[in-house]
């Protein structure tokens, strides 16, 4: 997986390039936004439409982005949980794996050989 994201981002970009190129002076191509809501009226200034889309794309960030946000924490909070728990169960495992030990014989000359 690792070597086929370079590659699809790679082909995302170039296909973004070519779109550009091709349609140039449509991004170029200068507009005004008209807002009429009822009482209030408002006009910008000619801009270019690249701009829009790049302003909406950014915008588009920007609420994904908090729209997940809050499930990132809840997300890190469970994964936090998680490894406290499960450095709690390597130190219960060491400690009863030294406990193990001790209850071991160490010596072979305790054992007596069967003839």
């Amino acid at each position: 997986m690792r070597a086929i994201k370079p590659i699809l981002l790679s082909v995302v970009v170039v296909f973004l390039v070519i779109l550009v190129v091709q349609n140039l002076e449509v991004f170029l191509d200068k507009k005004a936004l008209h807002i009429d809501l009822w009482m209030w009226q408002y006009n910008t200034r000619l801009i270019p439409l690249a701009v829009y889309f790049l302003g909406f794309f950014m915008i588009g960030l920007v609420v994904s982005y908090f729209y997940n946000i809050g499930e990132r924490f809840r997300n890190k909070k469970t994964l936090d949980s998680y490894s406290e728990t499960v450095h709690q169960l390597r130190y219960e495992l060491n400690a009863l794996k030294n406990q193990s030990d001790k209850d071991q014989p160490t010596s072979s000359s305790q054992q007596t050989p069967s003839a």
